[in-house]
Parts: structure tokens; sequence; C-alpha cells
């Protein structure tokens, strides 16, 4: 009975096993399914066996909401898209909703659910008079001006009502991507209005490129607009053939307001601050914060910071990152405007935060002021809001009479993780590098080793180098330096990559460390290994 007893339970076991087998084998199954259809990876994650993780692929944007005449589609060269909608408001004139990019194959992302300019705040020297033209004025309506095809020569004209007020063109550069052999031009779309507010024009802009970056922009021009008799007074100039007037130096402040939506809904965003902070060594720490609770930042010339918007915070995720580049030209008069100090601001959405500041003069259940809506709240799970101010000083020359030159002022926002690599290579003819000279290798161990792989490229184009199998205590880096001390005798089969900007090509070599035979291949060894083991389990069960 006791044998029996063992023989039952030990073919128990073995069914057990085979039913484990086959378990294993349809999950496999079904794993190699869902990587089929991109919905697993492969990327050694803690948390699903063997190490496969879950990573459901983006979800696809919804198409534009907008009647046919207020969306603009626009293809670029390199098969990239984009995709929005426009309106003309009387405050804040062109505003843009559900603006898209599809990178070359991919699928469209959102990347904001609205942007507009929130304020033109421009504050004179002297202090006496502050305009916000946006909520005193406007800058669409009235004070939108009408354009011919003379002033939209290379697009077409976008009507506003019943008169042509939007110029939309494609743009083109030589400036887009260049090596020692090849030039790539860069393609956008850009759309631009005038408003003529007082004595200035404005003209607002935003361009649209083919790598998914986005640049808001304004110009300002028309005529110079306050002077003093008082020639005396430390705030401004007194220009050539005018020796009677001193006219006024100003600060043009810029406020847009940007509701992005990278993520899979409008609550997934992040928002952090990365300062690269100078140490007594001279070298430079990158801190990074990624912030929980509503901010105003300034800007820090010293920490050399940049802000960052991504849908999540995983590393790869879809980003957009601005980086200051206006570092000075700010006016600052808190006890009256507090929220002057300050350069970018990331809120919670409100319906009240519709400008940057006079928010009471349309509505006086609201704060007046982006300042007062920093108060804490937490941005966790929340629609936030950044809104960004760029300032300039403009002290008076004689060239600004009696047409003033345009000054533009803006910022680029640039995608991050959006791309593979360079955009615009996609339809360009391009030679692979190839290896020169790739040999067998002996050593001992111990050997320290110093050499580099070699590679030719015919475009002449920058090449990065990978490799697996190096032996023990041997690592490359990526500009194909071999270096480090040989520390386990065998025979290693190193696969290596060379990649150029757009194509990679694979080789191998062996390399044999110390007095060891040369051992036989085997590529099946791992389905040799499952196919011993289910003959091992059928030989048991059959005893």
């Amino acid at each position: 009975m006791a044998g029996t007893s063992t023989r039952m339970a030990s073919n128990g076991l073995v069914q057990d096993s085979i039913d484990s087998l086959h378990r294993i084998t349809r999950w496999l199954a079904f794993a190699l399914l869902l990587m089929a259809c991109g919905l697993i990876s492969l990327r050694g994650d803690s948390g699903s066996p063997f190490g496969f993780s879950l990573g459901l692929t983006q979800a696809r944007a919804a198409e534009p909401a907008c009647e046919a005449d207020s969306r603009i589609t626009q293809t670029f060269s390199n098969g990239a898209v984009w995709d929005l909608c426009w309106e003309s408001r009387i405050r804040e004139n062109l505003v843009l909703t559900d603006v898209q990019y599809t990178a070359p194959g991919a699928e469209p992302l959102r990347v904001l659910s609205s942007a507009r300019l929130s304020q033109l705040h421009v504050a004179y020297d002297d202090s006496d008079v502050t305009y916000n033209d946006v909520t005193q004025f406007g800058l669409g309506g009235g004070y939108l001006l009408t354009l011919t095809d003379a002033d939209c020569p290379q697009g077409e004209l976008l009507d506003v009502q019943t008169r042509p007020a939007i110029c939309r063109w494609r743009g083109q550069s030589d400036n887009g991507y260049r090596t020692a052999t090849r030039s790539v031009e860069a393609e956008s779309l850009n759309l631009f209005s005038v408003s003529q507010v007082g004595a200035y024009a404005y003209i607002i802009s935003w361009t649209f490129y083919d790598d998914g970056a986005i640049e808001p922009g304004i110009g300002a021009t028309g005529a110079l607009q306050r002077s003093s008799a008082e020639l005396d007074l430390p705030y401004g100039r007194i220009l050539q053939n005018d020796p009677d007037t001193l006219w006024l130096s100003h600060t043009h402040n810029y406020y847009w307001r940007l509701d992005f939506d990278l993520g899979d809904s409008a609550t997934d965003d992040r928002f952090s601050e990365t300062r690269y902070v100078l140490q007594s060594d001279g070298r430079r720490n990158r801190q990074r914060e990624t912030f929980t609770t509503e901010q105003a930042r300034q800007i820090d010339p010293e920490t050399q910071q940049i802000w960052q918007i991504s849908a999540s915070e995983a590393s790869d995720s879809p980003a957009y990152t601005i980086e200051p580049v206006r570092l000075g030209h700010r006016f600052v008069r808190e006890e009256v405007e507090p929220y002057s100090a300050y350069d970018l601001f990331v809120t919670v959405a409100n319906d009240c935060e519709r400008f940057a500041s006079q928010n009471a003069r349309f509505n006086p259940d609201c704060l007046n002021h982006v300042l007062q809506y920093v108060d804490g709240q937490s941005i966790d799970n929340q629609d936030i809001v950044l809104w960004h101010r760029v300032g300039f000083h403009h002290v008076p020359r004689s060239e600004d009479q009696r047409n003033m030159h345009t000054h533009w002022d803006g910022f680029v926002m640039q995608p991050s993780n959006l791309l593979s690599g360079t955009s615009s290579l996609a339809s360009l003819p391009n030679s692979p590098p190839s290896f020169v000279d790739l040999m067998n290798l002996e050593n001992d161990p111990g050997d320290a080793i110093h050499s580099h792989l070699s590679a030719e490229d015919p475009d002449n184009d920058i090449l990065t180098f990978t490799a697996t199998g190096l032996p023990p205590g041997i690592r490359m880096n990526t500009r194909g330096h071999l270096q480090g001390s040989l520390e386990q005798a065998g025979n290693y089969t190193v696969e290596v990559q060379v990649r150029d900007d757009h194509y990679q090509t694979s080789s191998s070599f062996d390399w044999k460390v110390g007095d060891v035979p040369v051992a036989r291949r085997s590529s099946g060894s791992i389905g040799l290994g499952w196919l011993s083991l289910l003959v091992l389990l059928v030989v048991r069960r059959r005893r």
C-alpha cells in the first residue's frame, strides 16, 4: 500500500507538472499575442511573471471638436501632422483649442487643451500709467486689423466673421538640420494676426514646427505711446530731431495661458523644475523637483533652470520643456501688482482664471489676478494650467520714430519623447555605417584593455556604438571605446551595433580570454532545455 501510495503521489506530481506546463504554455502564447498587438513589452519590470511589464499603448487622441472652417490641419514632408481648432475672441483674439501633434508614423497626441495670450501688461518707468491691454481694450473685435493679400503673400487669409484677419502660412527655413554632407529645411505652420491698441500694433503669432515644437510670439510695432515735456526726468530718452520731448521707457509683459493635456486624461499631467546648481568645484549638480501644489516661480539665471510638463512621472513619457530665455526684463511693482514679481505660475484649472490679471472686471465673484489662485491647492490628479510671462524693457531709440521697428518676444516649448530621433531625415537618402577592421581578439585574464571599435559612415554622420556579451570587467561607451580589466577566462561572442542618425549595422566578433577550448555554439539551447524537461516528465509518467 505504501508503494502504491507513493506511486500514485508521484503520478499526481507528474500530472501537476504537466498541467502547470500547459498553463505556462498557454500563458506564453497569450503573452506573444499581446506582444504582437503592442499591448505588453519585454521590459524586465517587477510585478509580472517572467519579467513582462503590462504597458497599455497610449490612447488615440479624439478628433478636434470644431467646425471645418475653424479647424486647421497641416501635414509636413516628414509625415508629421498638426491639427487644431481656432477662434478669435474680443479680448484675447487668437484662442487655440484641441491642439494635437502626430509624429511621423505615430498616433495623434493631444498636446494642448487650450492656449492663448492672457494679458498684455505695459508698465511705464515713471509708474504713473500701467495698461492691461487685453482686459482694458482687447486684441480682437474692433481692435483686430483687416489683412490683405500683401500681408499674407505665402499663405491664405482666414476670415474672422466677415473680414480677413488671420494669415495661415507654411514656413520653411534652411536651419532645420545639418551634417557635413546634408542639410534639411525645417517646416512649420504659422498663424498670425495684427491688433491695433492705441499707438501700438501687436502681431500675435503661433508657430508649430514639424518636430513638435511650439513657439508663441508677439511683435510690437506701430509708434511710441507716451512722452513728457519734463526733459530732466530719468524715465526715458530725448530722440534726434525732437529736442523738446522725452519719450518714456516702458516694459511689455506678455502672459500666456497654456492648458496642457499630454496624458490619457486632463488630470494626468505633472509639472517639474530642473535646476543646475553651481558647486564650489565648478561643476553643476542637477536637481529636479516635481511639484504637488500650485506654484509661483521666478526665473533664476544662476541655476539655469528649466520647466517641464509631462504626461506622467515616467522618464520616457511625452513632455514639453520651457527653458527661460529672457532673464532680466521684469517690471516688479509688488505693492500694487504683486503677480508681476513672478515669471511662471501653475494653477488648477478654474473658470475664473481667464486672464492673468483683472478677472474681476468681468466677474466680480472671481479673484482678480493669477497669484491669488496660487494658494497651496494640490495639483495631483487635477487639470493644471501653466502661465508664462516674458518681458521686454523698451528704451526708445531715434530709429523708433516715426514708425517703430518691430521687436519680437516669445519662447519655445520643446518636445521630449515624442520622436525617436531626428524627424526631418525620414525622406532623405542615407548610407548606413559599416565596421572597419573588426577582428577576433585573444587576451589573458588580468589584461588591461584600452581600444576602440572603428566604423565609418559615407555621410559623415555621428556614430553611436553599443555592445552585448562583453567579457566580465570590460565596458564600452557610446563612442566605441573598450576599457577595463579582463576578470574571467572563457570564450565570448560579442555582438556589436553601430548606428548613425537613421540606420543601424550589426556584427560580432569572438573574444578568447585565457587558454580555454573553443565552445561549440548552439542556437537552440533554450528550446532543447524545454524539450529535455518534456522528455523527462514523459519518462517519469510512463514509469
